[in-house]
């Protein structure tokens, strides 16, 4: 009896044995599959994630001394996008999109439609030209792994490379990409902005009811897009920093930056900035620079043909570049012009 009693224990040393070997494999190769992913694939990643994905929240974001908490409610069906973010503080707004539609919603159902709209959250850049080369002129790197808002993460770290962009601090769902927080941070390292989930349902069955503006008076539908007259100047860069790229031009109108306008918007892969023409005006933007938290803006009034134009260049990024980026815009007749 003894004996049988030794055998089994032996039994089940090895067994236990063997499963620890097991056990200690599979989470070897756990982690070489999350360490085969580079820095360059991760951020691929959450490009696809906050696009595809299904998923409902709330989030914290903070720029200088402003703090605001939204809920958001993200649909992803046959490649279209629907979203809706709810502010829950201070006066009742809204934000839907529907496709390349975006809509704020304030209070009494008074509505700003913006056209071909970039994305709302962190990263528009990414959007704009996928994320591509953003390697040339960031630095990037794996920094851990943490916990946030109860999923597991990866951090990743991106450093501008020069001083016309500012560096990030990114923390992505270990199994999907999505960006769960992030930190922009200026050369000297402080913190200029910060976003991060604080509750995050991924895969979540985001209802129609969910998208809809909450606000009865909004009739989203009833909105038609105002264009807006040509300019009679091409007005273009003759500086940008490298990296980034233009999407095309949109002549829009709306109830933010009145009169009419060309609207030109670049991108580096994750951070982007917009560039404003219109003629001067009462309304216009009025000349010098500004900032709050990690957005700057730039504004210059040029003399040219007969006429007073005014530039305005905004964006998440140093004010040394929107400044150079104004003082080098030229002039050309528009296409429409040309004879």
């Amino acid at each position: 009896m003894k004996l049988v009693i030794r055998k089994a224990a032996a039994i089940k040393d090895d067994v236990r044995q063997w499963s620890l070997v097991w056990i200690l494999a599979l989470m070897s190769l756990i982690s070489a599959s999350a360490q085969a992913s580079g820095p360059q694939e991760w951020l691929q990643r959450m490009l696809e994630a906050r696009q595809e994905l299904s998923y409902r929240g709330a989030f914290i974001y903070s720029r200088g001394d402003e703090m605001s908490s939204m809920k958001v409610f993200h649909r992803s069906q046959n490649g279209v996008e629907k979203e809706r973010l709810v502010a829950m503080d201070g006066e009742m707004r809204e934000i839907i999109r529907d496709g390349d539609m975006l809509i704020c919603v304030f209070p009494g159902g008074k509505q700003v439609r913006l056209e071909q709209a970039a994305y709302t959250g962190p990263f528009p850049g990414a959007v704009l030209n996928g994320g591509s080369d953003v390697d040339s002129v960031y630095e990037l790197k794996m920094a851990g792994e943490e916990r946030v808002a109860g999923h597991d993460v990866l951090k990743m770290a991106v450093m501008a490379k020069d001083q016309y962009r500012y560096s990030y601090y990114l923390w992505l769902e270990k199994n999907s990409g999505m960006l769960l927080k992030s930190l922009l941070t200026n050369r000297k390292g402080e913190v200029l902005e910060h976003f991060q989930y604080t509750v995050l349902e991924l895969g979540a069955q985001v209802t129609d009811q969910e998208l809809a503006p909450s606000m009865p008076e909004a009739d989203v539908k009833a909105l038609e897009p105002k264009q807006g007259e040509t300019l009679p100047e091409q007005w273009m860069p003759a500086w940008l920093p490298k990296g980034f790229s233009m999407s095309p031009n949109v002549t829009k109108r709306n109830d933010i930056m009145p009169g009419d306008m060309r609207t030109q918007v670049y991108g580096d892969g994750l951070t982007m900035f917009s560039i404003f023409v219109e003629e001067n005006s009462p309304q216009a933007m009025p000349e010098g620079a500004s900032r709050m938290g990690a957005t700057t803006a730039y504004s210059k009034h040029i003399r040219h043909g007969g006429m007073t134009y005014v530039i305005t260049v905004v964006g998440e990024v140093p004010i040394e570049t929107v400044k150079r980026v104004a003082d080098n815009m030229k002039s050309s007749p528009s296409a429409g012009d040309a004879s």
